[in-house]
């Protein structure tokens, strides 16, 4: 299923809170990668990935790409 991009920041938006508690994330995004939609949750270099995001792939069917670095607002 395609996803626009302001249904890609409702799941950006029902998600957010809980993912920003996780330790060590520093932001979540929606963002377009390789020409598709992403949800893009940052976690900090010098943190470990939390284990609530091992393995996720998805959201509400939005895809979930987890990178160590810091949140930039750009």
């Amino acid at each position: 299923m395609s996803m626009t991009y302001d249904e890609a920041v409702a799941v950006q938006r029902r998600h957010e809170a809980h993912l920003i508690a996780l330790p060590g994330v520093t932001g979540v995004s929606a963002v377009l990668r390789d020409g598709g939609l992403v949800l893009e949750v940052s976690v900090d270099p010098q943190a470990e990935v939390p284990a609530e995001l091992a393995g996720v792939t998805e959201l509400d069917g939005l895809a979930v790409a987890v990178v160590k670095q810091r949140f930039e607002l750009q």
